[in-house]
């Protein structure tokens, strides 16, 4: 007779022998693909500390601008999930340096097959066995598919460029520069283009062998500096957020709503194929003060207001419409109106009740909007008694003042549950 002790013996020794395997594996990982001998804890650390280094400099790109023009991540593979530990203490600083001329990053990037891109003082740099910077375009390499199916997906295995060498070795050539190719080879402003009616021009063909002047040009521009797109990380206003919200735009999270999750074989599609095997499931589970909930009450407390729609991974939404399936709440706004109502003003709304075609159609969304999620996210939600039209908020302008402007509103309806 087995009792559960013997069973929960078991089970240890099988987590013990899968926990020495999956170390084994990582250890084996590590050799050969980042070519150690050991893998000591050192190495480990530095492997977590550049990987969330490199997490880092990825924010900031997207939030404050570039905070350092020449880091890069310095290993061609990442390290395990697992291996990310200890990194409360990290204090990550970027030097934020110059920015590579256009034909320092040509040089820094094409193959010497593409040499021809380049001016010709700077193509022997590629080729030359006397090049300074010749191990950089080796002709034959190898290549890593590291999991993947399509050659173009691998890891190319060359060495990444030292900034300093390549620009002593573009230096000793510059002086060969046409005139013509140093004025390529220099930053401009970004110039911010945009219709007017009132403007007609003919704009002369930069390349008249090839392309056409445009005969009636339309268009003015202003110039804006390069500046522009730096945000100072201390005075913006644009990541700081509720801390006891936690509504990161755009960041998925688990947080918000209550569910329960599972393994479960349900077919959930994966690169537009059911999947085979066991999937984690969520399961949306109903909050007992719903229940009281009135689609009114819903109506007047969201209708018109900014909501995070698309769980779990949070995009902003202007609410235009709710409904029970029996009646339905709007606005009723001027075609075109992108306006958040904030506080205690009452937007403009009108209220309908939906006859027998509506309610039909009212049930079908639903029914889709419940067979996207399981289907396509592994998402169950369950019981639905109001749907929440919304509006996906489209892009945020940044003013003089550090304030958020979130007036720009895609026309197009999204659904939230």
């Amino acid at each position: 007779m087995v009792t559960s002790k013997d069973n929960l013996e078991d089970e240890t020794e099988d987590d013990d022998l899968f926990e020495t395997e999956f170390r084994q594996y990582k250890r084996t990982y590590y050799m050969t693909k980042m070519g150690v001998d050991i893998v000591s804890d050192d190495f480990l650390a530095d492997q977590a500390a550049c990987y969330v280094q490199a997490i880092q400099w990825i924010l900031h790109y997207y939030y404050h601008g570039v905070q350092s023009w020449s880091w890069y991540y310095p290993y061609h593979y990442a390290p395990f999930l697992s291996d990310i530990r200890n990194i409360s203490t990290l204090r990550i600083h970027f030097e934020l340096g110059k920015p590579f001329k256009p034909f320092e990053q040509l040089l820094a990037v094409l193959p010497a097959a593409s040499k021809n891109l380049l001016p010709t003082c700077y193509q022997h740099l590629m080729t030359s066995e006397d090049s300074p910077i010749i191990e950089y375009y080796p002709p034959d390499f190898k290549t890593d598919l590291n999991g993947k199916q399509q050659e173009w997906e691998a890891v190319v295995l060359i060495p990444f460029i030292d900034e300093k060498r390549l620009l002593e070795a573009m230096e000793t050539c510059n002086h060969s520069l046409k005139k013509e190719e140093r004025k390529r080879n220099q930053h401009s402003e970004c110039l911010m283009c945009w219709y007017d009616r009132d403007t007609e021009f003919v704009y002369p063909s930069p390349w008249p062998e090839k392309f056409p002047a445009i005969e009636r040009c339309c268009t003015r521009y202003k110039i804006i500096s390069l500046d522009a797109w730096r945000v100072d990380i201390n005075k913006n206003k644009i990541t700081r957020v509720d801390q006891k919200a936690l509504y990161f735009c755009g960041f998925p999270t688990l947080k918000h709503i209550k569910h329960k999750f599972f393994l479960k074989k349900s077919g959930v599609q994966v690169f537009q194929q059911s999947s085979r095997g066991e999937n984690m499931m969520l399961e949306i589970l109903v909050d007992a003060e719903s229940d009281e909930l009135t689609i009114e009450n819903v109506a007047s407390s969201v209708l018109g207001k900014s909501v995070f729609v698309n769980w779990p991974h949070l995009e902003e939404a202007r609410v235009v419409a709710v409904s029970d399936g029996e009646t339905k709440f709007y606005l009723e706004e001027p075609p075109g109106t992108q306006k958040l109502y904030s506080g205690r003003t009452a937007p403009p709304s009108k209220v309908v009740h939906l006859g027998d075609k509506e309610q039909s159609n009212w049930a079908k969304e639903v029914q889709g909007i419940s067979e996207h999620y399981l289907r396509r996210k592994g998402i169950i939600i369950n019981e639905t008694s109001g749907v929440v039209y919304a509006q996906l908020l489209t892009g945020l302008s940044l003013t003089s003042d550090d304030l958020l402007d979130r007036s720009d509103f895609s026309l197009a309806s999204d659904e939230l549950v």
